[in-house]
């Protein structure tokens, strides 16, 4: 994360310095309400998230020959959820008292933090506004400690990309209705179980159906509506 803020602050002050006589510097700032849909193979439950992001419309835009009101920006994105795994996607823990045994799916509520790096292109359509955005990032997961035994957590990298619809209700106040893509790397799901402090059940192996696929690249859906405010638009 820290890498990232240093990136963009050496990428608005190059650009700000360069193209200050060109344009008046213009922020973006949007807060994000919305559903996280997640791969089947990632054993977690859809859910809410909330999210920041931050852009700044550089002076120098490669559109702007090419669409009159075209935009150009990069910018920050942060946002966090809760999501809670499958315990049905991982194997069953088996607890015996007398001649009966009970079989229990064990599932723990996760912290997950996704923060990145995005290039924002915007294309004037009518009163509203198109917008494109991909770029680089990393999420992070903040395990259960009373479900794992232990404080932990596990990071990688991500690349987000996606677009939406902007509505302006004045210069400084608008509304944007946004759809997104994020593709995570290097994913492992065992790392999500939270059966490992419990016994794990080696003799009915198939009391449950077989868990989902996973892959190491699953690709989620990020649904939001996104307030926005623009400090000293015009």
């Amino acid at each position: 994360m820290r890498r990232l803020i240093a990136l963009v602050g050496t990428v608005l002050l190059g650009a700000q310095a360069l193209g200050a006589q060109v344009q008046t510097k213009t922020f973006d700032l949007g807060a994000h309400v919305g559903q996280q849909v997640f791969a089947k193979g990632m054993a977690l439950e859809n859910g809410p998230f909330m999210g920041l992001d931050a852009t700044y419309q550089l002076p120098w835009n490669p559109l702007a020959g090419l669409v009159k009101g075209a935009t150009f920006g990069v910018g920050l994105t942060i946002d966090v959820s809760r999501p809670v795994t499958r315990g049905d996607q991982f194997p069953l823990v088996a607890f015996d008292f007398g001649d009966t045994t009970f079989l229990y799916a064990v599932a723990q509520r996760t912290t997950l933090l996704q923060s990145g790096l995005q290039a924002v292109v915007g294309i004037p359509v009518g009163k509203v506004r198109l917008y494109g955005f991909a770029g680089p990032g990393i999420y992070s997961f903040f395990l259960d400690p009373r479900a794992m035994g232990k404080n932990e957590k596990f990071s990688n990298s991500l690349v987000g990309y996606g677009g939406g619809l902007n509505y302006a209700i004045s210069s400084t106040i608008g509304f944007r209705a946004e759809a997104k893509m994020v593709t995570y790397t290097n994913f492992d799901r065992g790392r999500l179980d939270a059966t490992q402090s419990y016994i794990r059940d080696q003799r009915i192996l198939d009391a449950t159906a077989k868990p989902d696929a996973t892959t190491k690249t699953p690709t989620n859906m990020q649904y939001s509506l996104v307030f926005q405010y623009i400090p000293g638009g015009k």
